[in-house]
């Protein structure tokens, strides 16, 4: 127990400083410069559910992704991004899924915010959301339990 104990607490710590770097990031690109890409793909997609019987929050709207493709240019170089948002872009709500891209289609000019000091990272959408702080909350609260069960 006390090997796996410490690889799932390492495990747990390396996806807390994930989401703490997100919400680094989506704090930051509120402040990146801005310039007009052009939307090649926006979609969202299915995803699994957990099949728990009593989750208050199964509905029958499901949980869904988000995803774009855009291309954008910055002193007179063209760049090519996937990323839509620092924000939770993955097991929301279908209607925050339509909500976050809305009025997006293919070939239609977008703001795209980029970052001067590496042009190649920019999104659609500035800023963080709860859910980054939730996850961050719940992967360091899962890793204390870990490790206090694990030093007993």
């Amino acid at each position: 127990m006390g090997q796996i104990a410490f690889y799932a607490t390492l495990a747990l710590l390396a996806l807390a400083a994930w989401e703490l770097w997100k919400i680094h990031m989506g704090l930051e690109s509120r402040a990146w410069e801005h310039t007009t890409g052009v939307l090649s793909k926006v979609w969202v997609e299915d995803m699994p559910d957990l099949e728990l019987e009593d989750d208050p929050f199964r509905d029958q709207e499901g949980t869904h992704s988000v995803h774009a493709h855009y291309r954008y240019k910055v002193r007179g170089r063209w760049y090519f991004s996937r990323r839509l948002s620092y924000r939770s872009t993955a097991w929301i709500r279908f209607r925050d899924a339509l909500d976050m891209i809305d009025g997006m289609k293919p070939g239609k000019e977008v703001d795209v915010f980029y970052d001067p000091r590496k042009p190649d990272r920019a999104v659609l959408i500035t800023g963080s959301s709860t859910t980054n702080i939730v996850f961050l909350g719940l992967y360091l609260v899962v890793a204390a339990i870990l490790v206090f069960t694990w030093l007993r």
